[in-house]
């Protein structure tokens, strides 16, 4: 039988990929483009979030409480697998001579979506726990399920024509970064790390923030392949 985590998961993928299916004719590319571009992201995102873990939880594989391979459902870091994802993405668009910015704007909407029922699933499993009288997995599920409502509200702004291309993507950047330094102090699944009284979990919420508002696409460069 599936678990409550893999079950909300799957639902969660299910309902950003269908998300995305309605609407690829605005991203800009045919079906199987799209299905090629979302196992690309899909691909760098697990290795990123795996990445992510190993680095900041070195120490349990040192001692030998885990193992990268046996061991490799256990533990992952959304940001990580944001960022490989976001780099992954934008290489794809390059070398297929699309908008990344255009694509982007989508997105913004199909991952929140997603990430909101995963988050359900966390709280079910009963992991990323908060303190105590906090379901913060659940908190998180409620921004996150605000963040894409905002998120499509920017889109169809940029549909439009009243906002440039990555106004949407920025918008979830700056949306959700902000979601994860608010929520962090709640969390107690084992936050020592800290510097200057920020976990580094906050810390990498800030920097994806500050990129939010530090990055301005191009229009030319979004507009440059812009087939239906």
């Amino acid at each position: 039988m599936p678990s409550a985590y893999g079950t909300c998961a799957a639902l969660g993928a299910v309902a950003a990929v269908l998300w995305l299916r309605r609407h690829h004719d605005g991203l800009g590319v045919g079906e199987n483009e799209l299905w090629a571009a979302l196992w690309t992201l899909l691909a760098a995102g697990v290795v990123g979030a795996k990445a992510a873990f190993v680095v900041l939880g070195w120490e349990h594989y040192a001692r030998g409480e885990l193992r990268l391979v046996a061991d490799f459902a256990v533990g992952f870091v959304f940001f990580g697998g944001l960022v490989a994802a976001v780099l992954a993405g934008a290489i794809f668009a390059r070398v297929r001579g699309l908008g990344f910015a255009r694509g982007a704007d989508y997105f913004a909407v199909a991952v929140p979506l997603g990430h909101a029922f995963g988050r359900v699933g966390c709280f079910l499993a009963g992991c990323c726990h908060g303190r105590a009288g906090h379901p913060v997995q659940l908190y998180e599920a409620a921004g996150l399920a605000v963040l894409a409502l905002a998120c499509r509200g920017v889109l169809t702004r940029v549909e439009g024509g009243r906002l440039p291309h990555g106004a949407a993507f920025r918008a979830y950047l700056a949306g959700y970064g902000l979601l994860r330094f608010a929520l962090d102090p709640l969390r107690a699944d084992g936050r020592p790390e800290h510097f200057l009284g920020l976990s580094v979990q906050q810390g990498i919420a800030l920097v994806v923030v500050l990129a939010a508002f530090a990055w301005r696409p191009a229009r030319v460069a979004t507009l440059a392949h812009d087939r239906p």
